[in-house]
């Protein structure tokens, strides 16, 4: 591997430095290299070369730019968890912001689009509700941790200042478990074993906690003992799932959950506020395995009061919300409108829907099962056009059928929710060139 001095100029979505080799094999070539921050200049050994740029590793920092900081974990800058964590929270949230507008700019080719600040998290650790470790033999020992940046390679890990307490408490119980029952860990080149993944959730509204142990196998020895003990070992742990994922896949979760102990689900309790004085509202949801669910409640409630407040929905508005998920937004929605329609192609997310509008008494909401491109038009045949549409699509986007459906569905507005400023910026320019 090669070695040169780079200059880090700025950073990507990943959290890694964007640099330009100003001396050494390469000048001149676009590098990216994780750890570094705007204003490095490090020495770096070029382990991946392309055509047009290459991917570095730092091997010492010749002198350290504005907001560098102290990483808080140490396994911070092995596993790849927190990209992040050797910057400034503060110059985090502006380089964020810079880098939807250059992608807006570079990729949706929007050039006329105020991007407010970042909105800062509550909480930067000790935030994070759930986690899904892979688990490996290491020197003769099960170990469960997270995957080295770029490789399948499991860094051990055994705490984690960004998860919620409880969290780590389940991954460890998990993992002893693991390795007092000799389950066999599960090998992705051969197919064979058991276990893959420890998954880990907590309701920080409730305190209740879901303990997950994904297989390929469906049989495994004292897998009621197993739960059983879990269950008396981690404080208001509520849930205790089998997974079976049996495919040679990088999904963590297969289709399938047996429940071993407890209930299929947890309960969470999300909001401040009354709607009716500026608030968002509180409201609770059932997670169940499959659910997708903000991995940071605090900051969820900001995300769902600035989607809302945007959406500016009138008591007497139609919403849609497309790619609803187990209904937070929508029903959140439906505490500010006549009517809303959740889409969700998930059905265990639909029926857990209905269930969180039973629990709230909310009956001005309904949830239809399907991909949202194909259930579009049956929608729009059954209920009245919506005066408002919210999405949050997963990191691919929304589908360019459903961007048509929607902009031909001629709402007042959309609220589109993203995770993802790539795919965000495409389908911006795609709603642009619709007329929006």
């Amino acid at each position: 591997m090669s070695s040169c001095i780079v200059e880090i100029e700025s950073l990507n979505s990943r959290g890694e430095g964007v640099g330009i080799v100003v001396s050494g094999p390469f000048q001149g070539l676009k590098v990216f290299v994780p750890s570094t921050v705007p204003g490095d200049e490090v020495e770096v050994l070029i382990i991946e070369r392309k055509k047009s740029y290459g991917q570095g590793r730092v091997k010492r920092i010749l002198k350290h730019g504005p907001g560098r900081v102290e990483e808080i974990c140490p396994y911070a800058s092995r596993c790849g968890g927190c990209s992040w964590q050797h910057i400034d929270y503060r110059v985090q949230l502006e380089w964020k912001t810079k880098i939807v507008e250059e992608t807006f700019r570079r990729i949706g080719k929007i050039y006329d689009c105020e991007v407010s600040p970042c909105i800062p998290s509550p909480k930067i650790l000790g935030y994070r509700n759930k986690v899904a470790v892979p688990v490996s033999y290491q020197k003769g020992q099960v170990v469960a941790g997270f995957y080295e940046p770029y490789t399948h390679n499991v860094v051990p890990v055994e705490d984690c200042p960004v998860e919620e307490r409880v969290v780590r408490d389940v991954v460890n119980h998990l993992l002893e478990q693991v390795r007092k029952r000799k389950y066999r860990v599960y090998n992705e080149e051969t197919g064979k074993g058991a276990v893959r993944h420890l998954v880990a959730r907590v309701a920080p509204g409730t305190g209740e906690a879901m303990a997950v142990l994904v297989s390929a196998a469906r049989k495994l020895p004292g897998l009621k003992d197993m739960a059983f003990e879990l269950m008396e070992s981690v404080d208001n742990l509520k849930s205790v799932i089998l997974n079976i994922n049996d495919k040679a896949t990088n999904v963590v979760l297969g289709d399938k959950d047996y429940l071993l102990a407890g209930r299929p689900y947890i309960r969470d309790v999300l909001g401040v506020g009354d709607p009716e004085e500026g608030g968002l509202g509180r409201l609770s949801f059932r997670i169940s395995p499959q659910s997708f669910y903000q991995v940071n409640s605090y900051q969820a409630s900001n995300l769902y009061a600035t989607a809302l407040s945007w959406a500016e929905l009138k008591r007497d508005d139609v919403v849609y919300d497309i790619y609803s998920g187990i209904g937070t937004i929508s029903l959140f929605a439906a505490l500010r409108s006549s009517f809303v329609i959740g889409l969700e192609e998930v059905e265990p997310a639909v029926k857990d829907g209905y269930k969180n509008a039973k629990d709230n008494r909310i009956e001005n909401v309904t949830f239809e099962a399907g991909k949202a491109a194909r259930v579009m038009p049956r929608i729009l045949a059954k209920y009245p056009k919506p005066d408002v549409v919210i999405m949050d699509p997963p990191r691919g986007g929304a589908e360019r059928e459903t961007l048509a459906a929607v902009s031909d569905a001629e709402p007042r507005s959309i609220v589109y929710v993203s995770c993802n400023p790539a795919t965000l910026s495409r389908d911006l320019a795609f709603l642009k060139e619709k007329g929006w």
